[in-house]
């Protein structure tokens, strides 16, 4: 009996260079939906997600510091220097293995922060104004405690404002160029190229007609 062969699979209508095209994604809706825009905004998530623990890293680190230097408590700086270290290291890691990998689009993955530098400025701002401004009205009872409470609450705001860097404005920005990188790791990254163009072959969309791209 004579082996049977899978049929081929049909060939893309347009090589990954047309979905890839930038003026392609300028003349097209930004919300019209694609399968290159779906990867680029799920890996942008994820992204977004581990960059803010490389933030978050350094931060927690400073506030270990600070607070043994406040407190004299060495426990502090160890166990939040560690907690730091660890999460810098994850998030250099699995981020870099984001980065070139297609993620798994069958879940949807919920961001309810700004989507945007912009937005991420705008919240953080906010957010650094109000306590700021509530520091500011109790300056006068601050500053009769001594100098020590002074700059311990300065230091404390000080980190405030670096944790909503490391939060919010940090995983906003990456999220706000998710496809823009994401094209330009496609165009570089020749792993990220390759699982592409065997994407673009095998992708069909399960419930409707979604094209492939633009991004």
């Amino acid at each position: 009996m004579a082996a049977v062969h899978p049929a081929p699979l049909p060939q893309p209508s347009h090589p990954l260079d047309h979905w890839l095209d930038p003026e392609l994604a300028r003349v097209s809706p930004p919300n019209a939906p694609s399968r290159l825009r779906q990867l680029a905004d799920t890996q942008g998530t994820l992204a977004a997600a581990w960059s803010s623990a490389i933030g978050m890293g350094p931060v927690l680190i400073l506030a270990g510091a600070f607070i043994t230097v406040m407190t004299g408590a060495a426990a502090a700086v160890l166990a939040l220097g560690l907690l730091g270290v660890v999460l810098l290291g994850l998030g250099l890691v699995f981020g870099r293995r984001v980065r070139s990998t297609l993620p798994d689009t069958s879940r949807t993955l919920i961001s309810r922060g700004p989507g945007s530098a912009r937005g991420g400025l705008l919240m953080a701002g906010f957010l650094a104004l109000v306590l700021g401004g509530i520091l500011v009205a109790m300056a006068p009872g601050i500053a009769s405690r001594g100098a020590t409470t002074a700059a311990g609450l300065a230091g404390a705001y000080v980190l405030f404002v670096l944790l909503l860097v490391a939060g919010i404005v940090v995983p906003s920005t990456v999220m706000g160029r998710a496809r823009e990188s994401f094209r330009k790791r496609a165009t570089a990254d020749p792993e990220l190229r390759s699982l592409l163009e065997q994407d673009l072959i095998t992708w069909r969309d399960p419930v409707g007609n979604t094209s492939y791209g633009p991004l």
